[in-house]
């Protein structure tokens, strides 16, 4: 089978994922050593420390980036699983290049923790981030009814996500209670996502980043935010950058790796969102594993390698 291993966006996260899997704890540990240096230069504790599910802070993302991770190498070491292409959505981008050998596990960590320092001084930090029910045609009327508000993220046929000025957002959520639509308000934190009045600490970022030094990518990858497969000659950190500026298309992509000829797609992070978007945009008509779905233990591990 031709397979994707489909890296998700913030959000994905539980606590204590590994509790019942020993080996999983084993590579948790391993995988923390390598980021939590960069952590602690950033004046951040342990990836590995206790966190509260209910807030956000810079340090939520760098604990789902190490859980990725984790789950990356599980897939290969204790599955036997290889990817042929990588996808990630939004945060999880930086991840897919780590896992087709572009950047290293240390340089990821930088990214993120650049990133949240840039936001930090060059964002305002008065926005949010919220999903909605509807299609990407109606997002796009959706979000002109707010001033400043863009669509950051086309998740599946029926989900996109919208962000911007807190008071717009927070408008529009009314909107869509009146009309009956479904909308969640997300904890993505204080600023926009994919949005570009955030181009003043895309530059900063890009500077507080410009000594990382990637690498030829061993293994294809998919970019959400570029729309198409990246190529040799392009600049990954630019690639990543992009991501606060942009928007991104899951759907979009899903079509292109099937035509393509991907076969199999394999969550490689906590739960099962991108899985469900798969199963929506392509109709069921494809093989998704998602073995992190829930808390895994070696008895279901054991079966996924049966499988």
């Amino acid at each position: 089978m031709v397979t994707a291993f489909m890296f998700p966006g913030a959000g994905s996260y539980f606590s204590a994922p590994f509790a019942h899997y020993s080996p999983g704890r084993r590579i948790a540990t391993q995988v923390a050593e390598r980021i939590d240096p960069v952590s602690a230069a950033h004046g951040w504790p342990s990836v590995l420390s206790e966190s509260d599910l209910n807030s956000w802070d810079p340090l939520s993302e760098l604990r789902t980036y190490h859980l990725q991770l984790c789950c990356w190498r599980i897939l290969e070491e204790e599955l036997g699983l290889q990817a042929d292409i990588v996808v990630g959505h939004s945060l999880g981008e930086i991840t897919s290049l780590v896992a087709a050998g572009g950047l290293t596990v240390e340089d990821g960590a930088r990214l993120l923790c650049e990133r949240a320092r840039s936001l930090e001084s060059y964002a305002q930090p008065t926005a949010a981030t919220a999903a909605f029910m509807v299609a990407p045609d109606e997002a796009e009327e959706f979000a002109r009814q707010g001033k400043d508000v863009v669509v950051a993220a086309t998740n599946s046929p029926t989900q996109v996500i919208l962000s911007g000025p807190a008071e717009q957002m927070r408008r529009l959520l009314r909107i869509a209670d009146s009309r009956g639509i479904l909308a969640t308000r997300l904890r993505t934190g204080p600023y926009p996502q994919h949005h570009p009045c955030l181009n003043s600490a895309l530059q900063h970022y890009l500077e507080s980043v410009r000594g990382i030094q990637p690498q030829a990518l061993r293994t294809a990858v998919y970019s959400t935010i570029l729309g198409r497969r990246l190529a040799p000659d392009d600049d990954l950190l630019a690639v990543i950058g992009a991501q606060l500026v942009r928007p991104l298309n899951f759907p979009r992509a899903v079509t292109e790796l099937r035509e393509a000829g991907v076969d199999r797609f394999v969550e490689c992070g906590l739960r099962d969102s991108l899985s469900r978007f798969v199963v929506e945009t392509t109709g069921g008509d494809t093989c998704v594993l998602t073995p992190f779905r829930t808390r895994p233990t070696d008895a279901n591990i054991q079966q996924y390698r049966k499988e």
